[in-house]
């Protein structure tokens, strides 16, 4: 799918020749203006901001830089994080913002695509629900497990212990 753009080459040309006729023809005394602002914030600047030392300043100007880098690397790792093996599983999915999509399982011996098959045991009369995860190609269950809540999918098991692992990693930053 194309990612909108913002305004095609031709309505930038039709803008900016618009602007440049509004700043020739507008009654405006551009010079005055910049003139009477920059004395306007020279002397806020005096009042206010001047009674601190130069360190602090310089901090809160770089401040919202600092955070900005530190979201932008939070994210890059997240989105970097893209496979696991949990539950000696190969999980893959990719991210759309900060939610998970397209998760897949991999059979951990021949990394091709598994299934899953809820089944109930009745073990001593006793009902057990588990999932089991079938490889084709392997013809055999590589793993099961147990689903105490069966109307919870196992990718909403999955999901939450990526979210887990995530915020371990994150934790340790």
């Amino acid at each position: 799918m194309r990612k909108k753009r913002g305004l095609s080459y031709e309505a930038k040309v039709i803008l900016i020749i618009f602007a440049i006729l509004v700043l020739i023809f507008a009654p405006i005394n551009i010079s005055e203006d910049i003139l009477f602002t920059k004395n306007s914030i020279k002397a806020f600047y005096e009042k206010y901001i001047n009674i601190y030392p130069l360190y602090l300043q310089i901090f809160v100007i770089l401040l919202p830089f600092i955070i900005y880098f530190i979201i932008k690397q939070i994210r890059k790792n997240r989105c970097s994080y893209k496979e696991d093996v949990i539950y000696n599983l190969k999980w893959k999915w990719d991210w759309s913002k900060d939610k998970i999509v397209n998760l897949q399982c991999y059979c951990p011996y021949c990394a091709n695509e598994v299934y899953y098959d809820d089944t109930i045991s009745n073990y001593d009369k006793l009902a057990i629900s588990k999932l089991e995860f079938i490889c084709d190609n392997c013809n055999k269950v590589v793993a099961s497990l147990p689903n105490a809540n069966s109307t919870k999918r196992s990718a909403a098991n999955i999901q939450n212990e990526i979210q887990r692992v995530i915020n371990i990693r994150v934790s340790k930053m």
